[in-house]
């Protein structure tokens, strides 16, 4: 299925059918890092829904309340959305899913307000699969995930490269998240990471600046397979004035978890093989 994203690489989109008897559809962000889905209440009367499509219950003979179960999820960024917990039947990429919990919500935060996106990109989601005219089939690596990944694509880094140095560093992990556009980690991490860029700047908000007219070759390892990021899109333009390096700073839930966005993911073909336990790497074609 066609998935539409918003620029520059921030959040990506696709089309979800909920319910029976009368079928919605939704545009809903497709966010690894997440394990709950949800939609605006026709309710919701928060800042955010406003002249959003909002889902009705009344028109979806699937529908089920969870008796006694809220719905409420708050992310790392201190966004959150509230409201009731249900079961529908849906439709992702042609494959139904007959009974599916989801949140309907009643109030949501005013950064959900805009999600501006493209209409056409060259992004898909496969359901069930891959695209082998996506990849070139004889560089799919895979890596398993870590014993306690806590129901997240979490798997074991093996090592990263700045500019052909090792960040000589232990044990680190990496959660496989396309609901993030930058590489975020520790504060420390970061100190180190950047600790091979003589220019970089900690501007103290989570952020180091960079020069815009610098280059540089960032990859990371995974299963022994070193892949690495486009230089283009390491340097983040701030202003026609200031540029930031897309690895960035905050709590990650744990000092030696890493989230590895889209500056990394849009490099490579992922899969995410829920039956192996493992995410796969591949080449674009």
């Amino acid at each position: 299925m066609p998935v539409n994203q918003e620029e520059p690489d921030i959040a990506y989109f696709g089309q979800i059918t909920f319910g029976t008897g009368t079928p919605q559809n939704f545009d809903i962000q497709f966010d690894t890092g997440s394990g709950d889905l949800f939609v605006f209440g026709k309710n919701c009367d928060s800042p955010a829904c406003k002249d959003k499509p909002k889902y009705d219950s009344g028109l979806d003979t699937s529908f089920k309340p969870i008796d006694g179960k809220d719905f409420k999820v708050k992310y790392a960024d201190g966004t959150e959305a509230t409201g009731d917990s249900a079961t529908t039947s849906i439709v992702i990429a042609g494959v139904e899913v007959l009974v599916q919990d989801f949140g309907v919500v009643s109030e949501i935060s005013d950064d959900f307000k805009e999600h501006p996106y493209v209409d056409e990109s060259p992004s898909e989601l496969t359901v069930g699969g891959s695209n082998p005219d996506r990849y070139y089939a004889n560089t799919l690596t895979f890596t398993h995930l870590v014993d306690d990944n806590g129901g997240q694509w979490e798997i074991p880094i093996d090592n990263c490269f700045i500019d052909g140095q090792t960040l000589i560093l232990e044990d680190r992990t990496g959660l496989i998240v396309t609901g993030s556009t930058h590489i975020i980690m520790s504060h420390d991490d970061a100190v180190a990471f950047y600790a091979g860029i003589p220019s970089a700047k900690d501007n103290g908000n989570g952020i180091f600046g960079l020069p815009c007219e610098e280059k540089h070759e960032i990859s990371l390892v995974f299963s022994g397979k070193s892949w690495n990021i486009d230089p283009i899109d390491f340097i983040v333009e701030i202003n026609k004035d200031n540029c930031m390096g897309s690895v960035i700073y905050a709590d990650t839930g744990s000092d030696t978890k890493w989230h590895i966005g889209s500056v990394f993911l849009k490099n490579v073909y992922t899969i995410f093989d829920i039956g192996n336990r493992q995410v796969g790497f591949a080449q674009l074609t």
